[in-house]
């Protein structure tokens, strides 16, 4: 289509130019004073001028108006990017959506474009940014010096799927997902089992910032009491392995104090529920092998930032330790004198080892078999059945 065959309407500013061009073909001002009046350079007039005169008034418009960008987005993209949007990513937010479209189909298109493709698309996520009230602590320096550490409960797996609860560490000065697992509950054994799998991949960190679940920090009137009793500080079980490992626990006043977890779950909570969903993932199984193999490692390529200091804090024991006795929950007993001990209202026989009135300890490991210790040696038992349990046999 050619220039002149197009249908444009002309500004006000085009009515101004053709009407000063107009008095420079009748003599009635130089081009001096036409270009000081329209702020355009005298070659420009002397341009503008000319077409006029071969064109009429519709010469002063530019030539590229109402004509598509040759850097236009082709309408064969668009109409994929539209219907990929409606019939596999409906929901995805825009920056989320142009990443797999890089990835999985090869279609590298800016936020921007997508944005103006999809603009009219309803199932598109809208987010307004909130208020900050929170002061901003500057994040540690090294790697491995503080991990902030949460469980976010959330439908992972969709309504089908699996109940799932998401366990991760966050390290404070890169924003890393240093390790995120999926669990049925949010319990001890869960928890102790994600310190165990850091512990094994990377060594021990300085300090966990938690919040104040009783899973990790014991009732405030029980530190009380301890302190008034002149007791060492008191522990939770993880409290324990964790002052073992030579780990501090800081406690965390609010959510906003862990800030960089919690905004992680926000993202997960965005992308990873749509993408477990995407490959039609309903087990905690194949979720945690998506989170090792795919999520985590696209995750800290994506969001993590270099630490302050290029030096890490981990700190990785020189001589292996018992991670059996290490990372499990320790109960005592009284031994009565026919040498049992009481467990949960069961009777348990000790076989050898122990006298009666000593104290032994109970061991709980990660696969939840119990060990009765006396000191450190293991000592044999069983359990011993009741009458009614016997007569059901």
């Amino acid at each position: 289509m050619r220039w002149d065959e197009r249908t444009v309407c002309m500004t006000l500013r085009d009515s101004r130019r053709a009407r000063l061009c107009g008095g420079l073909i009748e003599g009635k001002l130089s081009e001096a004073e036409a270009a000081s009046i329209l702020g355009l350079s005298v070659r420009h007039v002397r341009r503008l001028k000319s077409r006029v005169k071969e064109e009429g008034d519709g010469g002063v418009i530019h030539r590229s108006r109402g004509r598509a960008s040759p850097r236009r987005t082709p309408d064969s993209t668009r109409a994929e990017v539209e219907r990929l949007y409606r019939e596999t990513y409906s929901g995805w937010n825009i920056q989320h959506f142009s990443e797999w479209l890089s990835s999985e189909h090869k279609m590298t298109l800016s936020r921007e474009t997508l944005r103006q493709i999809l603009i009219h698309d309803e199932s598109r996520p809208k987010h307004r940014a909130g208020k900050r009230h929170h002061k901003c602590r500057a994040p540690r320096g090294r790697e491995g010096e503080l991990l902030q550490w949460d469980t976010s409960i959330h439908a992972w797996l969709g309504e089908e799927g699996e109940k799932a609860v998401l366990i991760a560490a966050i390290d404070d000065a890169t924003k890393k997902i240093i390790w995120a697992e999926f669990f049925e509950h949010d319990g001890l054994i869960e928890n102790l089992t994600v310190l165990r799998a850091i512990v094994r991949k990377y060594g021990i960190c300085n300090a966990l910032y938690a919040d104040g679940s009783s899973k990790f920090f014991p009732p405030d009137d029980e530190e009380i009491k301890a302190k008034e009793r002149g007791d060492r500080k008191e522990f939770t079980q993880f409290g324990r392995v964790a002052d073992e490992l030579g780990i501090k626990m800081i406690r965390a006043g609010s959510p906003q104090a862990k800030g960089r977890v919690e905004r992680s779950f926000r993202t997960d909570q965005d992308r990873l529920v749509k993408e477990l969903a995407l490959k039609g993932i309903k087990t905690r199984r194949e979720a945690n092998r998506y989170l090792r193999q795919r999520f985590i490692p696209h995750y800290n390529r994506r969001f993590a930032v270099a630490a302050a200091d290029p030096y890490p804090f981990w700190d990785k024991p020189e001589k292996p330790f018992d991670e059996l006795n290490m990372f499990c929950i320790k109960d005592t007993r009284i031994v009565q004198n026919d040498l049992t001990i009481s467990v949960d209202g069961e009777r348990w026989q000790i076989h050898s080892g122990v006298r009666s009135g000593q104290e032994v300890e109970l061991r709980m490991r990660l696969d939840r078999s119990v060990h009765i210790y006396k000191k450190d040696k293991e000592v044999g038992y069983s359990r011993i059945k009741r009458v009614a349990d016997a007569a059901s046999d």
